[in-house]
């Protein structure tokens, strides 16, 4: 006679924790390794996002920049669209090259 095994959610809950653990600081640490790994300097990172070279990047340039940086799917849209509002100092719905300058210099990544 085969035995049933029982799992309780709290038994899965401390490594389904570990693997959603999306910080901030995880975030950016993801985006500086890709950054680094991918492009020499940041305007290299812009003008490789920029899809339609148009000088402005997209939430859509931004998911792929995130799908780039290994960031979760679940999570992709939601730190696309905060990207969006926190580098957008204009408020355009887009990113140019000088706001992309900016938010290098307030996130902390190094040039």
């Amino acid at each position: 006679m085969v035995s049933e095994i029982k799992v309780r959610d709290a038994d899965l809950l401390p490594n389904y924790r570990s693997k959603m653990a999306w910080t901030k600081e995880k975030i950016l640490q993801n985006i500086e390794v890709l950054m680094r790994s991918k492009f020499e300097t940041p305007e290299q990172a812009f003008s490789y996002y920029d899809r339609d070279k148009d000088g402005l990047l997209t939430k859509a340039d931004f998911k792929i920049l995130l799908k780039e940086a290994n960031v979760n799917a679940i999570i992709r849209g939601v730190v696309a669209e905060f990207m969006m509002k926190s580098f957008d100092q204009n408020n355009d719905k887009t990113v140019s090259w000088e706001e992309f300058q900016e938010a290098i210099k307030e996130s902390g990544i190094k040039e």
